[in-house]
């Protein structure tokens, strides 16, 4: 909280889907801010698993194939501090979404599944670029009553402003299908469906960093 933002990954086993989304999104963040990325906290947690297992050795595969480090990594098991401590909670699927909402139903504003706030925010930003422009052109005096807020340059403060955003907009950018809020559990599975999974996950975080701190 503060002068710092700290983003929670959840999914079941906290050894595939959500360190590979934790580790990439620092990744990212160290990429867009440099030394200010260390202003964003980003951990991660599972609904059914122990303190202290290792990431998957394909998991850890997919982190350095997106140039991020797997080194280190050790799962925990979801907490009410951990949601509590989180300024956005991203899920792996509906169903984790839901188990973080049922843990504390006050973050409710700040949960999404991983595809569901990527998707949220990038019509966000679009929406923002396209009314700026549509500004821009129209008469002098006249504004878009509509037009959503400018984002704030400073990070911190504009990923907050985005998360509220995004709240306030769920429900209005509905995926082609349901599913496709729900990212499927690699563990066990073949290389191909960790490189599937993987590319997921690159896709939202890419979308989802730019969105929070800018390009």
């Amino acid at each position: 909280m503060g002068d710092t933002f700290a983003i929670l990954y959840v999914c079941t086993g906290n050894m595939c889907r959500s360190p590979v989304a934790e580790r990439m999104t620092r990744a990212a963040l160290a990429a867009r801010l440099g030394p200010n990325a260390d202003r964003f906290t980003v951990y991660s947690a599972g609904t059914g698993t122990v303190d202290g297992r290792v990431m998957t050795a394909e998991a850890a595969a997919q982190v350095k194939a997106y140039a991020a480090d797997p080194t280190g990594f050790v799962s925990a098991e979801l907490t009410e501090s951990h949601v509590g401590g989180a300024d956005l909670v991203l899920a792996a699927t509906r169903a984790h979404r839901s188990d973080v909402v049922t843990m504390d139903p006050g973050a409710l504003r700040r949960t999404f599944t991983i595809t569901e706030f990527a998707r949220l925010a990038a019509a966000l930003i679009d929406r923002a670029v396209t009314d700026r422009a549509l500004t821009d052109r129209a008469p002098a005096g006249q504004a878009l009553v509509d037009a959503p807020p400018e984002l704030p340059a400073e990070p911190v403060e504009r990923a907050r402003a985005l998360v509220a955003a995004a709240a306030r907009a769920r429900g209005t950018v509905r995926p082609a299908r349901p599913d496709d809020d729900d990212i499927p559990d690699p563990i066990g599975r073949s290389a191909e469906v960790y490189e599937h999974v993987g590319a997921i996950i690159a896709g939202a975080v890419g979308v989802s960093v730019t969105a929070l701190v800018g390009s």
